[in-house]
């Protein structure tokens, strides 16, 4: 039988250990519990207080977007309130259309806490040169002064920016003119009167807008930026509201006085565009390239010579003074001009039969029988000859004509014409009106004008420093040429286009250089001409009609508004009516281009089915919408331009002396 010993065993695994009670730590669990519970507590503490931060910055953030919110509504609301009253824009300064007041939100509420001060004047340039600009300033604030400063610039929509504008879809005995045969407008078409498209159809590339319930067979257009209806109707503006245009073209020295107010038959004073080339470097494209020059005559039995009627093929060549024929004279490989009616002279057979270097003005070193033959060519033979032309009264091609009197030597008059041959004052009872500005130095280059450089009006405001860019004319007045410059040609009466108007940078190229805006207080008529129309040389038969233009059909270039009643061509009814060609058509005068912008009272006439007239071949320059004519007339309605976010410490109405703080941000001073 075993007994246990009275010695304790060792521990296992500590050998050589004194024997001895192992007991847990008295506190280990009350610490980590207290841990645990601290632990606990600093995460409900940060809980709730990013909760409660949260919460604040949610209410900052609402606050912030209710001032946003309230100094945007309120840009808005002066933005209505222009475009429903534009006389509440002052003409200087500012005024304030809100003051203190609450912001209505979309529920018919008001935001608490928060009030609105809205502040509206003229900003940009105040002059009307380049538009007319506002700005709208909206400050909303809290008691507590925080709050939100916004600018809105707004410009006033010019009548320029419409490819098309009517008042009227009627023409003057009442009919409907439609929109069809495939018409294609490009640019903004706007109507105060039912717009309708016939069954042949019409597309239309931009906005269309009209004042009208509804547009009558609409299913037939094509509308790729859709149509509205029942819009608040556009007023054409008064000739009183032009009257300003006078002042501005005195300032100018572009004043040109009455001479007649009649129609389109009488006009007794003509406007010529003229781009040249100063510099020589082969185009009339540069800035200070563009004038323009005045002529007029007293009489009204002269209107014939300065519109370059044709009077018929039964004419007597003698008495026929605008249109004429190209004769080599001097061997120098240019040809001169002859009107016809000095062909039967015997100074013209004379040169004729010269030999080449006769003085003072050269021979034609014809044979005597060929000199002969041509002095009593009658007036078809002329004007069957290659490049047979008519000009304008007063063009220096005429020569021979405008210095036929005993004031001018046989050496001044005896000669034919070319662009330098000009006569300040001629037989005729006509003359060109003197600039009576500085020269410019740079016409010493150019060989011919020393005369003429007399008479050319710049354009180019480094000639003109008081140049507004506005011509005025107090009468019937009569416009051509090419145009290089920014300008708005403005008469209270009828305007007439005696030839080819374009611009000297081609529009197509969309460099938006060159703009004329043309206004007239009655009517804007296309002339019956013998520049304009093809000319009847037979009385029948093939080849009866000829082209005495330097171009078939007419090129015109402007943004024309019509305000009396409509842009039309005289005698669009009347022969001939298969002269020319338009594309694929037949018809009297050739295709009308017009890449600008039409705007009158009513639509005109410019041809009929028959082919008499012109076919319309109408483009949109885009660039009249960014670059407007001078003064050019706005419809009165607002447009966004810029948007701004003001300082809104810097602007603070509640401060002394704020408010001119205010104007300044206002007008951008």
């Amino acid at each position: 039988m075993f007994t246990h010993s009275s010695r304790r065993k060792r521990p296992r695994g500590v050998p050589g250990a004194c024997e001895r009670t192992v007991r847990p730590r008295r506190g280990i669990a009350l610490f980590i519990s207290m841990f645990f519970v601290a632990g606990i507590g600093a995460l409900a503490l940060s809980a709730i207080y990013l909760t409660a931060n949260s919460d604040l910055l949610a209410r900052t953030y609402e606050k912030e977007d209710d001032l946003k919110y309230a100094s945007e509504a309120a840009l808005q609301i002066g933005k209505a309130a222009l475009n429903f009253n534009p006389a509440a824009l002052p003409n200087t300064s500012f005024v304030a259309l809100m003051t203190n007041a609450p912001v209505r939100t979309a529920d018919g509420g008001t935001l608490p806490g928060v009030k609105v001060n809205l502040f509206v004047g003229p900003s940009g340039s105040t002059s009307g040169q380049f538009g007319r600009f506002a700005s709208v300033v909206a400050e909303a604030r809290e008691p507590n002064g925080t709050g939100f400063v916004r600018r809105l610039e707004l410009t006033q929509e010019s009548f320029a920016k419409y490819a098309y504008w009517t008042n009227s879809e009627n023409n003057a005995s009442g009919g409907t003119i439609v929109f069809g045969n495939g018409d294609a407008l490009w640019g903004p078409v706007w109507s105060n009167d039912t717009i309708t498209i016939d069954n042949s159809g019409a597309t239309f590339h931009d906005d269309v807008g009209t004042a009208a319930p509804l547009v009558v067979n609409a299913g037939k257009g094509t509308f790729v930026k859709g149509y509205q209806v029942k819009q608040r109707p556009i007023a054409l503006p008064s000739l009183g509201s032009l009257s300003t245009l006078s002042a501005l073209a005195t300032v100018s020295g572009y004043n040109i006085p009455s001479v007649t107010t009649g129609n389109e038959t009488g006009v007794l004073q003509r406007i010529e565009f003229v781009a040249l080339d100063l510099n020589g470097d082969g185009d009339s494209t540069d800035a200070n390239e563009g004038f323009f020059r005045v002529y007029k005559t007293t009489s009204s039995s002269n209107a014939k010579w300065l519109r370059g009627d044709w009077p018929g093929p039964s004419a007597a060549a003698s008495t026929v003074e605008n249109c004429g024929d190209w004769h080599d004279i001097g061997g120098a490989g240019k040809a001169k001009f002859f009107p016809a009616a000095v062909h039967g002279q015997s100074w013209f057979k004379t040169m004729l039969a010269s030999p080449y270097n006769t003085s003072p003005n050269g021979g034609g070193n014809m044979s005597s029988t060929a000199a002969t033959n041509e002095s009593n060519a009658n007036l078809q033979t002329i004007m069957s000859h290659p490049g047979a032309r008519c000009y304008l009264g007063g063009d220096p091609h005429l020569v021979a004509i405008a210095r036929n009197s005993s004031a001018f030597t046989n050496a001044q008059k005896q000669k034919g014409g070319d662009d330098t041959t000009f006569t300040a004052n001629d037989a005729k009872n006509g003359s060109w009106q003197q600039w009576t500005g500085t020269v410019p130095s740079e016409f010493s280059t150019r060989a011919g004008w020393d005369v003429a450089k007399n008479y050319m009006f710049p354009l180019y405001r480094g000639y003109n420093t008081n140049t507004k860019g506005v011509i005025y004319a107090n009468g019937t007045i009569g416009v051509s040429g090419v145009v290089r410059g920014v300008v708005t040609l403005y008469t209270p009466y009828t305007l007439v286009i005696l030839d080819d108007l374009r611009y000297a940078n081609d529009p197509a190229a969309g460099v938006c250089i060159d703009i004329l805006g043309t206004i007239s207080g009655a009517n804007t008529i296309v002339a019956n001409n013998g520049v304009n129309t093809p000319i009847q040389i037979k009385t029948s038969g093939s080849g009866q009609w000829w082209n005495a233009d330097d171009t078939p059909g007419l090129n015109l270039h402007a943004v024309i508004m019509a305000l009396g009643t409509s842009f039309q061509v005289q005698d669009y009814d009347q022969a001939p009516t298969n002269a020319l060609t338009c594309g694929t058509s037949t018809v009297g005068r050739g295709c009308l281009s017009l890449t600008g912008g039409l705007i009158q009272n009513r639509r005109g006439a410019v041809g009929v089915v028959s082919g008499a007239g012109y076919v319309k071949r109408y483009s949109y320059d885009r660039c009249a919408v960014v670059n407007p004519p001078p003064y050019f007339p706005t419809t009165g309605r607002f447009q966004d331009n810029r948007y701004y976010e003001l300082d809104p410490v810097r602007v603070n109405s509640a401060k002394s002396g704020a408010i001119r703080e205010l104007y300044l941000s206002l007008t951008g001073s």
